[in-house]
């Protein structure tokens, strides 16, 4: 990933949120490294002149160990062509997305005075990179993983009397449970390093990151205007 050193992060505590706030990760794998010349022996599609290029959109759980090692643990439908190239391959990318935005040039103050300013948008990604291991027909280790993805989803729900209650696995009859289980297969990656950028205007002025700030809360609005103004402002180098 391309990453100007001003828009850099390297703190675990900053990528682990985006990741837990934004689960629903990017899973990429490729065969294409390998295959050269001899991506016959490989099964191929015809149809498909990418088949040796797979991604999935599937919800993860990132997983912190006594051992100090990192996984991010997940599920795939059983019939996803991308199980077995995880089965094959040694490496793969999961990508992370944080809440996004446009940024007009008319937000930063001083473009009344230079009109030097164009259109960016600001983000945060965090790319993880780990070692896929794909785990059949082992209900206990499935149950669990299922359990903890809903959990971690459940605890974001509000609670009160006019809201649902709040869902468990346990709540499905065991009969039901089990036949769904026959449909996916676990995926734990072993993560082996982490990038990351976050891109939200560090580079400039305090004064034009106050009117990115406040024209965010202003036009964005709501839950996502608050979300992108409370990024800018715990990214920005000096005290806003």
């Amino acid at each position: 990933m391309y990453i100007p050193k001003h828009f850099e992060s390297t703190e675990l505590s900053k990528q682990v949120e985006i990741i837990k706030k934004n689960p629903l990760g990017t899973l990429f794998s490729s065969e294409a490294g390998r295959l050269g010349f001899f991506r016959w022996n490989y099964p191929s599609n015809e149809d498909d002149p990418d088949f040796d290029m797979c991604a999935s959109h599937i919800p993860f759980v990132f997983g912190e160990f006594d051992s100090g090692e990192y996984k991010l643990i997940a599920h795939l439908a059983r019939k996803n062509q991308q199980v077995e190239m995880l089965e094959r391959v040694q490496k793969c990318l999961v990508v992370f997305q944080s809440v996004d935005s446009y940024i007009s040039p008319a937000w930063y103050p001083m473009k009344k005075k230079t009109h030097k300013f164009v259109p960016t948008w600001d983000f945060a990604a965090v790319h993880v990179y780990g070692k896929p291991k794909i785990i059949r027909d082992d209900k206990d280790w499935l149950i669990n993983m299922l359990s903890t993805l809903t959990d971690q989803e459940e605890e974001k729900r509000p609670e009160g009397e006019i809201y649902e209650e709040k869902w468990s696995v346990s709540d499905a009859p065991d009969s039901y449970i089990d036949a769904m289980l026959k449909n996916i297969v676990g995926l734990e990656i072993d993560i082996t390093h982490i990038q990351s950028k976050f891109k939200f205007d560090q580079n400039k002025s305090q004064v034009n990151v106050e009117g990115v700030v406040e024209n965010l809360l202003k036009e964005v609005g709501g839950e996502k205007g608050q979300e992108m103004a409370h990024l800018v402002k715990d990214n920005y180098p000096g005290s806003l």
